[in-house]
């Protein structure tokens, strides 16, 4: 932490004549000027008088060598917009701005990517104890400029100034990262360096490039041509989701791969942002591509199979790669080529979803167990991970990987990424090593963003912006004990499934990479979500003028519903919430799309069932709509009932969950999320309706299918049975399979009025699908939204 105010003021007084750094107050003081937006929020902000105008007359002095290259970078950024060269000089006392580098043990905290950095109405003054702190002073002093400073074109009429401030400012974990998979969606060098200056810009540090999988090889290793020459292309890609009901492809030859001189470029121009490239190499696992190429690496049955080949379906397959000598010489030769093109000190070797089948079923692998005296096949992932790491330590490397690298035990110096959920990563801490928070359900920025139908094809999951920020990477259980340092930090991910081209990816990590930067810099203590919140609207001006398409999700209105009453008198009560107060919400309850002249909404209100909710968030400054949330609400006598679920189903532990068959709340209009269905894998989906009283029944249906981004199965028939007593059954309708095919994501079955209290719907579960990952065949999922019975 920072020292003294008396020896900063000493250091300063002695580095900056005349010029003592400003007492740190708390930053509670950027709630009370809004125009000093900075993301990550800094440790203290404090404002000043004036501002600092930069003119023609503006130049740059640095008190070392070292720091030339980092004041050349903001000024060749600098002169694009505002066409104002910005000369630097070594020790020009005269200089407007001046960046000093200090020792270490004078600067006043004990983290190297500090820095303190005060404006006033003549100067501009930072102090760091290393390149990396007074890079991060120059990140700062850009977002205090307008924001058309992010134009790489000129802009004309703007007056360059920066509010007088000082700030004082340290991260609060070394390892802020963020992830980007190329291998399933190939992206160009020059989007790959733009990606970085948004990790730049943002105060990141690590990029963990994602560079093989089963869609795809994107690194030449010069003794294996073919990884390229055949396994960076795919014949075709799935067309919508992978998991679709119906399965199309595209048929269009895809794929790329950098050169190695575009990889060196990149780890230059990242290194110059103070990052670090963290290549990964994904084995055993995801080896697809590797295979395809080289069949000899696989086991025995890999080896004599002709039909290897680069995936064009996204999901975890069986190819794995055999614990052989000649694997191991092989992924010595790849990784050392690695090396040689990587210099930061990790390289990640994967490890997850490893599909263990094919080392069950070959003779050399179980040999090999039983010679090793391995009792699993975790045992064996281990042992393979644990040759890898010798590659590594050899070349003076260290290890990341997945979580699952700690199944059957690891090496003693692997960093461990915890991507499934936080216990990966207490387990690691708690047995010495380092670990990564990558919990997919805060730092997976490929799921959805909102639950408006106006969002993209995503894989699945909901991600907001409020919940990416809310993350904590330090568990409780580690926080204040001395396991506590090895938690490094937390990392977003961004795989490619469906973000193909580089505007999606944009789509995808903005703002998210920003929540993401504000909760592995600033201390926890400091964050706030109104404070973060009223800061977006200039971040989004930022984002605007870099010519990044940012999602606006964040101001998606959310809506809940209470159901009141019961059956077909039951209504509900509506609530439309906002995670910003930026906006106002307008809504209609006519099905149609709110406009300017549409209700605003101001407290809580009734709908009846029958009703189809929009709403949209506007603008409050520039009248702007945001994407829409839709909900419809359903009329029909088994608004309320009480639901027993007679066959197992996905949330089986949680007896609660069939209530959502007869809630009134049809999700076939939203997004596809597995949360809002009853998902039945068995034989049949047999569940049972209490009306509560003898009623009149004379049609049941329900909906199978999302609707959007998402094709679910129908059933293969459909029986429905009446009785008085939830003990002698009568059966009334039958729908068979030839009546189901063709439904696409309805079914309803209509029968003679019977007078009935409990109705018993059988789904029969017959179809089955080839699994796009195995080659089986399987039972398909079936999916139950709402009981509708009228």
């Amino acid at each position: 932490m920072f020292k003294s105010k008396k020896i900063v003021a000493a250091i300063a007084c002695l580095l900056i004549a005349g010029n003592a750094v400003a007492a740190r107050i708390s930053s509670s003081s950027l709630d009370s000027v809004p125009s000093l937006s900075v993301v990550p929020k800094p440790v203290s902000l404090t404002p000043g008088d004036g501002h600092f105008l930069f003119s023609p007359t503006t130049t740059i002095t640095v008190n070392d060598e070292r720091l030339k290259p980092v004041a050349e970078l903001f000024a060749d950024f600098f002169v694009k917009p505002s066409g104002i060269d910005l000369p630097v000089s070594l020790g020009d006392a005269n200089a407007s701005i001046q960046i000093i580098l200090v020792p270490a043990a004078q600067f006043g905290s004990d983290k190297s990517e500090a820095y303190r950095l005060q404006v006033t109405a003549d100067r501009v003054h930072i102090v760091a104890p290393s390149e990396k702190g007074a890079f991060y002073a120059l990140q700062t002093l850009r977002q205090l400029l307008p924001p058309q400073v992010e134009s790489t074109t000129p802009v004309n009429y703007v007056r360059w100034d920066v509010p007088a401030v000082t700030v004082e400012d340290e991260p609060r974990f070394p390892y802020r990262g963020m992830h980007l998979d190329v291998a399933r969606s190939f992206m160009p060098a020059g989007f790959v360096k733009r990606y970085i200056d948004l990790l730049a810009f943002h105060k990141l540090n690590y990029f963990h490039w994602h560079l093989t999988d089963d869609q795809g090889w994107r690194i030449p290793i010069d003794a294996y041509p073919l990884l390229t020459e055949k396994s960076a292309w795919r014949d075709k890609t799935v067309v919508g989701h992978t998991l679709d009901r119906n399965t199309e492809y595209d048929n269009n030859p895809t794929g790329g791969f950098y050169t190695k001189a575009e990889i060196r470029d990149i780890v230059a121009y990242a290194a110059q942002r103070q990052i670090t490239v963290i290549p990964e190499i994904d084995i055993p696992g995801h080896g697809s591509t590797i295979i395809a190429a080289y069949p000899e690496f696989g086991c025995e049955q890999q080896a004599a199979a002709a039909d290897t080949f680069v995936q064009p379906n996204f999901g975890i397959f069986p190819a794995v790669l055999c614990p052989t000598e000649k694997t191991f010489q092989m992924l010595d030769t790849v990784f050392t080529e690695v090396a040689a093109l990587f210099p930061g000190k990790y390289i990640h070797v994967g490890g997850d979803e490893v599909l263990k089948t094919q080392w069950e079923q070959s003779s050399f692998a179980n040999a090999l167990m039983k010679d090793k005296g391995l009792k699993n096949y975790h045992e064996l992932q281990s042992y393979f991970v644990a040759r890898v790491g010798e590659t590594l330590a050899r070349l003076n490397r260290k290890m990341i990987g997945w979580n699952e690298i700690l199944d059957g035990g690891v090496a003693d110096d692997a960093t461990i990424m915890s991507w499934q959920g936080i216990k990966g990563g207490i387990a690691a801490a708690n047995l010495g090593h380092d670990a990564i928070m990558t919990p997919f359900g805060y730092t997976y920025f490929d799921f959805f963003q909102s639950d408006s139908v106006d969002e993209p094809m995503a894989i699945h999951g909901m991600t907001t912006l409020a919940k990416a920020y809310s993350y904590d990477p330090m568990p409780e259980e580690l926080a204040g004990t001395d396991k506590a340092h090895h938690i490094l930090g937390a990392q977003g991910q961004l795989w490619t499934e469906y973000q193909t081209q580089p505007r999606k990816v944009e789509y995808m990590v903005l703002p998210r990479m920003s929540a993401l930067a504000e909760v592995t810099w600033t201390a926890q203590t400091n964050k706030d979500w109104a404070d973060y919140a009223a800061r977006l609207p200039d971040l989004f001006a930022r984002y605007d003028a870099m010519g990044v398409v940012a999602s606006r999700s964040v101001y998606t209105p959310t809506i809940n519903a209470e159901r009141l009453g019961r059956g077909e008198k039951a209504n509900y009560r509506i609530t439309l919430n906002a995670e910003t107060a930026r906006t106002t919400i307008r809504y209609t309850t006519d099905g149609s799309q709110p406009n300017q002249q549409s209700s605003i909404y101001k407290k809580p209100f009734k709908v009846n069932g029958g009703t189809v909710l929009r709403a949209r968030a506007q603008d409050n400054v520039s009248g702007e709509f945001y994407p829409e949330s839709r909900l419809r609400l359903l009329s029909h006598k088994a608004v309320g009932a009480e639901v027993e679920i007679l066959t197992e189903f996905n949330a089986s532990d949680d007896p609660s969950a069939a209530e959502q068959l007869t809630d009134g709340i049809s999700h076939q209009d939203q997004i596809y999320q597995p949360s809002d269905w009853v998902i039945f894998y068995g034989d049949s989906a047999d569940m049972v309706v209490d009306l509560g009283e003898p009623t009149s029944v004379q049609s049941v249906s329900f909906t199978f299918d999302a609707g959007k981004h998402r094709q679910l199965y129908p059933p293969s028939s459909v029986e429905i049975f009446v009785s008085s007593d939830n003990s002698q059954w009568n059966s009334i309708a039958t729908l068979q399979e030839s009546h189901l095919l063709d439904a696409r994501d309805k079914v309803r079955v209509e029968f003679p009025a019977e007078n009935a209290r409990y109705v018993k719907i059988v789904a029969g579960n017959r179809f089955t699908y080839k699994s796009n990952e195995t080659g089986e065949h399987r039972k398909v999922p079936l999916h139950i939204d709402e009981l509708v019975i009228e």
